[in-house]
């Protein structure tokens, strides 16, 4: 998988594998001690004069214990600490140092005695400019190389990296630089003078040069999958490390770090699907990759090749499953023995382990479409094997990547939906890479041609978008300078044509064959985001930028803050929200400012208004007091900007504007633009999202002399279906509408005012809606259905 796009068919191959339990492999459980009465947070190891110890974590202070008998392991001692849950260990030569977040600065603990029980102990609180000042650590790693200590979201410099110097005295840490720049460091990984930071609030691992340790130079940034970066550790050679995100969706992904300024990820990999479990730490063992995974225990993934990640030991020391914070806290896997060491959090428990490392058999390959000649993405890669992580798709660029432990000749089915099965064998062995480079070819296929016009003058629209839909392929195209549009080859099935431009309402037809089709297009305005019609963006926050996708939905307190679809009315799954990396409600949200959505220019010079209306998500929640953050919309003419439109109220669900006349706030013109804002107000720590979708702005009586009598093919419905209510667009403002039910009776008749019409607690069914337009001419009839939640 070597793109950074290769998270994308990491994840499809993943969710084929989401039902199976992984069994225990190439991991051996050799003994299990349990400490009744308190929890266990991370742990450590030490070899001295032959022996081996575990340092564990204890909630009541570090535990020491011995397991050079990997089957009898026996406990020194527990050395008081805070009584707290957070325990970070880690040694340089015959020291060991312990932070928590329950206080007391850096326990240093001299461990020259072992195995005797008599260990002196003492604290580092800080000298010299932070002189007794440092108090609650949650994290540190000594660069074993030149002999620093990093202390990490500690009470000083907003949770910066505090830098000591252990090289000199290691009983006696002494205080020589900070790395503060991008703010709080949960954890990191620090060797040669070089930081490998991991600020989990903002999802970034930045590479800082910290010679200078007065002076640090930061070097570059790359945000993580989950937007929640934990942990990172070098692999041998320093030219690739590996990160975790303690969030869903959570990987362990290695990243090209050989020109920090320009970090690249080469891949990722989880115990699951990404989403039902977390990973919290991982080692490197002579590029192994050894990860604790909360619910599904330790894992060990071959990282030989950082391109392609492959599972290749576990051991699930936790029988519950899923994405909390329950099971494994921590796994150290790097003593002389080979034996390795796991902590579970409640009931504490430390399992001594021995595993295997065994090296990956790799399968690696390149799939081409035969209708086209070009990479074909999506292709399902299904490896007739018992191992629950192989099988994969492949990416944007045809490529796949993938492996397993077991070796031999084993079948390959490679497919897609509408191409024909390619079966083969290939033959497995440890450490080698099998090469496959095929075609797949279509069961059927035929060409498409057509052409865009504009409906009222009939002349070609260049550049409009098309999306050719059927039920298993899309493909989306553009019409040239001619308005036309052409395929020449796509997989047999029925097709419809959707096009649109910005300017215009969206249509479509249906495609059977290979016959030329024509596409209409009405004048107007409509975005359901399907397609890319050249919105802009602004912000002054520091996070949740408004971005076209499928949306993500984050919980906080069970309460939806991100929305996780979009509006079910439109053609699409697409919507614009702020910010969407998924994981925990606040590791992408809107930050510290606002957050700006601008649509292209809209042109109502030949209209008196323009009926607006939209969907919206607003969510505002958590924090400290009351929240008080906003979304609003504003319009432009040009000459001057007015707010239309304010909710401070927050809600878990999409909401309607309703219509909204732009010539009730100010002039209309050439030079229209509608501008959606959302604000998180600095230092109140709230949750804020936002969302749009469905946007609409019907242009309102045409200014000319004599109005023509409506065209009933022009007279639309939207939406159809609907609730309650609905806009007839194409005819004039105050046009009669009967409704009738499906039995012929009328149940409503009005006038209808910018195009609305309402209907009180319709019973759900089809209707017919008959339009008598006020300018003259014969009445329209349409039918509509009602009652149906949109």
């Amino acid at each position: 998988m070597n793109t950074q796009s290769s998270w994308l068919y990491s994840i499809l191959f993943l969710l084929l594998t989401t039902s199976l339990t992984a069994q225990n492999f190439n991991v051996q459980l050799r003994s299990k001690l349990t400490f009744p009465g308190q929890t266990l947070a991370n742990v450590f190891g030490h070899e001295q004069n032959g022996r081996e110890y575990a340092l564990v974590g204890g909630s009541k202070g570090l535990i020491i214990v011995d397991i050079t008998n990997p089957d009898n392991p026996a406990q020194i001692i527990q050395i008081p600490g805070p009584d707290n849950l957070w325990k970070e260990i880690k040694t340089y030569r015959n020291v060991c140092y312990i932070t928590s977040e329950g206080g007391g600065g850096v326990q240093v603990i001299d461990m020259s005695n072992l195995p005797s029980s008599n260990v002196p102990v003492s604290n580092y609180t800080g000298d010299g400019p932070i002189f007794n000042a440092l108090n609650t650590i949650h994290a540190l790693h000594i660069d074993t190389t030149l002999g620093f200590l990093y202390a990490y979201g500690t009470n000083l410099f907003s949770g910066g990296a505090v830098v000591l110097d252990i090289h000199t005295d290691p009983l006696n840490p002494r205080y020589v630089g900070k790395f503060d720049q991008l703010g709080y460091i949960h954890d990191g990984y620090a060797d040669n003078d070089t930081l490998y930071a991991c600020h989990i609030f903002s999802g970034l691992l930045s590479i800082v040069d910290m010679r200078e340790k007065a002076n640090p130079v930061l070097l570059g940034t790359i945000q993580t999958p989950g937007k929640f970066t934990h942990n990172s550790w070098l692999t041998i050679g320093q030219q690739v490390i590996l990160t975790t995100d303690e969030a869903t969706p959570s990987f362990v992904t290695a990243y090209d770090i050989s020109d920090p300024s320009d970090i690249r990820e080469l891949d990722r990999i989880s115990t699951n699907d990404g989403n039902n479990s977390i990973g919290h730490n991982t080692h490197v063992l002579n590029n192994w990759a050894i990860t604790s995974w909360y619910t599904d225990g330790v894992a060990i993934t071959d990282a030989h090749k950082p391109d392609n990640l492959v599972m290749t030991g576990l051991y699930d020391t936790w029988n519950g499953t899923g994405p909390s914070f329950d099971g494994c806290w921590g796994a150290y896997p790097l003593f002389p023995s080979g034996n390795m060491v796991a902590t579970n959090i409640s009931p504490g428990e430390l399992f001594v382990l021995t595993p295997t490392y065994q090296r990956a058999a790799y399968l690696e390959g390149f799939i081409l479409d035969g209708c086209t000649g070009l990479p074909l993405s999506d292709a399902l890669v299904d490896v007739a094997s018992a191992d629950p992580w192989v099988d994969t798709r492949t990416n944007a660029n045809g490529v796949f990547k993938t492996g397993q432990t077991a070796t031999g000749t084993f079948v390959v089915n490679i497919s897609k939906p509408g191409y024909s099965l390619q079966t083969i064998e290939v033959d497995l062995q440890a450490g080698v890479v099998a090469n496959v480079s095929l075609t797949l070819e279509p069961e059927s296929a035929f060409s498409v041609t057509g052409q865009v016009v504009d409906d009222q003058t009939g002349l070609p629209m260049p550049n409009a978008s098309i999306v050719l839909a059927g039920n298993t392929n899309a493909y989306t195209l553009q019409t040239n300078a001619n308005g036309q549009f052409d395929v020449n080859c796509i997989l047999g099935d029925d097709y419809v044509a959707l096009a649109s431009s910005w300017g215009y309402l969206p249509d479509s037809v249906d495609i059977s064959g290979s016959s030329p089709v024509e596409i209409r297009l009405k004048r107007g305005y409509y975005d359901d985001f399907g397609t890319d019609l050249g919105w802009n963006t602004e912000a002054t926050a520091t996070a949740g930028f408004w971005v076209r996708e499928k949306p993500i939905g984050t919980l906080f307190q069970n309460n939806l803050c991100n929305p996780d679809d979009d509006i079910t009315t439109d053609r699409n799954d697409r919507c614009f929200v702020t910010g969407n990396g998924g994981g925990s409600a606040g590791s992408d949200d809107v930050d510290n400012g606002t957050v700006t959505l601008i649509t292209p220019q809209i042109d109502l010079s030949a209209y008196r208004n323009g009926i607006l209306t939209f969907h919206y998500w607003f969510y505002n929640g958590g924090g400290f007091g009351t929240p008080n953050d906003t979304f609003w919309v504003e319009a432009s003419n040009g000459q001057q900007t007015v707010r239309i439109f304010e909710q401070t109220a927050s809600a878990s669900t999409w909401r309607m504007s309703g219509p909204i006349s732009l010539q009730d706030f100010l002039p209309v013109s050439d030079n229209m633009q509608i501008r959606f804002h959302t604000v998180d107000l600095q230092q109140s720590g709230h949750l804020v999202e936002a969302g749009v979708d469905g946007f609409q702005l019907i242009p309102d009586g045409l200014i000319v002399s004599t109005e023509q009598p409506a065209d009933p093919a022009s007279i639309q419905l939207w939406p159809n279906p609907a609730y309650d209510q609905f806009f007839v667009q194409g005819i004039p403002s105050g046009s009669l509408v009967r409704l009738f039910n499906a039995a012929g009776q009328l149940v409503l008749e009005q006038r209808v005012q910018n195009g609305l019409v309402r209907v009180p607690n319709p019973i759900p069914g089809r209707y017919t809606l008959q339009c008598w337009p006020s300018n003259g001419g014969q009445p329209v009839s349409k039918t509509i259905q009602l009652g149906f939640i949109p």
